[in-house]
């Protein structure tokens, strides 16, 4: 299942009634991963949560939905924790896949929530940016908080009794994926040559471009509205061609980071406006906390300090941290994260430079909207539209 699942459903049994007939068995994607493995059916409430069919606040499978959807309650898997044994790996999945048989089989969670278990984060209240393909802007609940203008979404965190908020920063960190390799041949070859990832010599160019890139605009990710989710065609916007020393690949490569900061800054006022407190810092993890231009971006232009784990793939650890749970090694997801999260660095903002961002985000906003206009007249494609928007 997806988290269009319901109106997947629906299409399926408006179009395919046979199909919809015979369906034995609904799960996420990481339940078919367990299933293979284990022959087991099941999900937690972090995956669960995401497909349009939980009850948020009972953290299970809701019956009106399900009733809505006319599908039959038995084919949707038992709800269980993290970190709970599920199975253990089969003779057959043994053969396929080299795992030794036998091997316990642990509920994980969904990749977000593990990403805030793997930084610390296993109490309500903590902002996080998490810098990976998508950037999730998170806030962890003590309760299934919804925001009533559907700027952000709500799901079960990978904890009991806990949920999270989410804004997210569509393809923020695939656009610079995108650039290194449409654009960036020259420092893709001087990686291969010296052994410095093409990465931190792209960040090394765009070091010395001060805030707002010399003029160049970044267009790519919009800020999250459930309603009508939609992006403007990506764009880089204001090149000066009478200057290309200071109008070109090291520009685009500040603009692309700037425009993902933007985007953390608009959720970041989102989420305080929804929950009615502000934060004092927050954390960023996540690929693109690997680096020493980006994470301090983000301070300049959220006006935070910004906190960066020692361990960024923070989703991997979280999803370490609920196997260890499930092989004993640790009685709870708190005593374990006390014993292997810790922080590397706090990075401060520049008052002078978030300053002159706060002038650059409006001017952004401004841009992004008129660049929006251009794909809701049709004359180009949106980078991404939501499906039915």
């Amino acid at each position: 299942m997806a988290i269009t699942a319901p109106a997947r459903l629906l299409w399926i049994r408006r179009h395919e009634p046979e199909i919809f007939e015979k369906v034995a068995h609904l799960t996420m994607l990481g339940d078919w991963i367990t299933h293979r493995l284990t022959g087991e059916y099941a999900t937690d409430p972090s995956i669960g949560s995401s497909s349009g069919m939980f009850d948020l606040a009972r953290r299970t499978w809701s019956p009106e939905v399900v009733d809505i959807c006319e599908m039959r309650a038995e084919v949707f898997p038992p709800v269980l924790e993290p970190g709970t044994v599920v199975g253990a790996v089969s003779a057959g999945a043994a053969s396929e896949t080299g795992l030794r048989a036998g091997t316990p089989v642990v509920v994980g969670g969904a990749d977000t929530q593990l990403g805030l278990v793997g930084i610390g984060v296993v109490g309500s209240g903590q902002v996080t940016v998490i810098g990976g393909t998508f950037w999730q802007h998170t806030i962890g609940l003590p309760e299934a908080l919804i925001d009533p203008q559907a700027r952000l979404r709500t799901l079960c965190h990978a904890l009991p009794g806990q949920w999270m908020m989410e804004g997210i920063g569509f393809w923020c960190g695939l656009t610079m994926r995108w650039f290194r390799d449409a654009f960036c041949d020259l420092e893709k070859l001087e990686a291969a040559r010296t052994g410095v990832d093409a990465y931190t010599l792209m960040e090394r160019a765009a070091s010395g471009v001060p805030p707002g890139s010399n003029g160049v605009t970044g267009i790519f990710s919009n800020l999250m509205e459930a309603r009508r989710w939609i992006h403007a065609s990506p764009a880089f916007m204001q090149f000066d061609v009478t200057d290309p020393a200071n109008s070109g690949r090291k520009e685009c490569i500040r603009a692309i980071e700037e425009g993902a900061a933007y985007v953390s800054y608009g959720h970041l006022q989102v989420i305080e406006a929804v929950a009615g407190r502000s934060w004092s810092a927050l954390v960023f993890t996540g690929g693109a906390s690997k680096g020493t231009l980006w994470p301090q971006i983000l301070p300049d232009v959220v006006g935070l300090p910004v906190r960066v784990p020692r361990v960024k793939e923070s989703t991997a650890l979280g999803a370490a941290i609920f196997a260890g749970i499930g092989a004993g090694l640790y009685p709870d997801a708190a005593a374990a994260t006390r014993q292997v999260v810790s922080f590397e660095r706090t990075l401060e903002p520049d008052p002078a430079a978030h300053d002159r961002y706060q002038e650059l985000y409006q001017r952004w906003r401004e841009v992004y909207a008129g660049a929006l206009g251009l794909v809701e007249q049709g004359l180009v494609r949106p980078l991404w539209r939501a499906a039915g928007t």
